[in-house]
């Protein structure tokens, strides 16, 4: 079973570089470089230059990794995807000079982890 559903939902486009190339490094502890390449649709250089930090994958290429991801990999790439997305929050926090910025910020932060029961 593959990981379509989750391919669907993950905003990849807000992946940090350093994210991306973790999700590679993910998806080759199950795979050889050559068989990734493979799946992706990608040669075995383009793999290559994601190992040696040469390039980051594309957008599409990041899709592509959560369409082929397996189940028992899904936890790992999700947990990758938190943490990208908490560092830039705190990244952000810290740019934020003016308090009504920072409880601005609070507040959305609030509406996404205790939703509003209604």
């Amino acid at each position: 079973m593959w990981c379509n559903v989750l391919a669907k939902r993950i905003p990849v486009h807000w992946l940090s570089k350093d994210a991306r190339f973790r999700i590679v490094d993910v998806m080759l502890s199950t795979r050889t470089a050559n068989s990734l390449a493979r799946e992706l649709g990608i040669s075995r250089t383009a793999v290559r230059k994601y190992i040696n930090r040469e390039t980051h994958p594309s957008d599409e290429v990041m899709s592509r990794l959560f369409e082929i991801c397996a189940p028992y990999e899904e936890e790992r790439l999700i947990k990758i995807v938190i943490d990208d997305f908490v560092e830039a929050i705190k990244k952000l926090r810290e740019s934020l000079d003016k308090e009504e910025y920072i409880e601005y910020l609070r507040e959305r932060i609030r509406e996404v982890i205790e939703p509003v029961e209604q």
